[in-house]
């Protein structure tokens, strides 16, 4: 069996049940959404996520995340706020205001500055939305990636 970098013959190698906090044990592979005007972006998360056992799926758009959403419901979305036509903070609302999805924890990945980032904070403290679940600077290293991610999902054992 050739195995390279966690992949076994392009397809991700699966790895056993997650155990989330709680001590329940979780069969299926959690989900999460990219969304990030960038392909090299999101081409970037999905392979560190990927590599590290999660399902990845990704959207260049706020509208293109939509028709992910509808595709299948993620376990976590991580979400780019500086995107052209509808921005990160549309979909975020958007999100939020829909029954459907408002619980799905929605991490912000941004290239704002985090003295910038600290008045978005404040922006999303201020609407009568849930805020997101956490906010990540970018650029972002694999290791802080996957750390917010496991964080999110309840799987920091």
């Amino acid at each position: 069996m050739d195995v390279v970098h966690g992949r076994e013959f392009g397809r991700p190698v699966i790895p056993p049940p997650f155990t989330p906090r709680g001590g329940l044990s979780v069969s299926a592979i959690p989900t999460v959404l990219i969304v990030d005007d960038e392909p090299d972006v999101t081409s970037y998360m999905e392979t560190v996520l990927s590599d590290h056992g999660f399902a990845t799926r990704s959207a260049n758009s706020a509208d293109e995340a939509l028709e992910r959403l509808q595709e299948g419901r993620p376990d976590l979305i991580l979400l780019d706020l500086m995107m052209p036509l509808k921005t990160g903070i549309n979909l975020f609302n958007k999100i939020k205001k829909d029954e459907r999805y408002q619980d799905i924890p929605v991490v912000i990945v941004t290239g704002i500055q985090e003295r910038f980032s600290a008045d978005f904070k404040g922006f999303f403290e201020g609407l009568k939305l849930r805020k997101p679940s956490a906010f990540i600077e970018k650029p972002v290293t694999p290791e802080e990636l996957v750390r917010a991610v496991k964080r999110e999902l309840g799987l920091d054992a």
